[in-house]
């Protein structure tokens, strides 16, 4: 993976920390990539590069058809952060198509490994949260 932002237009922003070389033969060149963005520096260069590549991007992968999640799979759990206490119902299990918004563990919220990571904003997944709420006896 390259360490310079694959934007080929990124140079062309002639930002002063882009400058290189010395007296007499100075030049701008496109800076490094950002971890967050991976292969840019940053958001305008991610945008503009999609931009100029999103029909190529679109005919290599292929567009989708519209997609539709059924009621009986809209199932997810959902943590919420509230810095004004602590509070013991931050897990939800939720289908919003059902108007079900339910308190849950975190150990009905999680698999082993993501408590034991301590990561508290990471949960079981959408399949997970189905099968969670047929044992609950939320959904059939």
């Amino acid at each position: 993976m390259t360490t310079w932002c694959q934007n080929i237009k990124c140079a062309d922003k002639k930002n002063q920390n882009q400058i290189r070389g010395n007296k007499g033969s100075k030049y701008y060149q496109s800076n490094k990539t950002n971890k967050y963005y991976e292969h840019w520096c940053s958001e305008s260069c991610r945008k503009q590069w999609f931009s100029d590549h999103a029909t190529v991007c679109l005919n290599a992968v292929g567009e989708i058809d519209r997609q539709i999640v059924p009621l009986e799979d809209a199932w997810y759990v959902e943590y919420r952060y509230d810095w004004r206490s602590e509070i013991s119902d931050r897990y939800h299990l939720v289908n919003k198509l059902k108007g079900v918004d339910h308190s849950i563990t975190r150990e009905q919220a999680q698999t082993q490994e993501q408590i034991d990571a301590d990561h508290s904003w990471r949960t079981i997944t959408d399949s997970q949260a189905r099968e969670l709420a047929v044992t609950l006896g939320l959904a059939s």
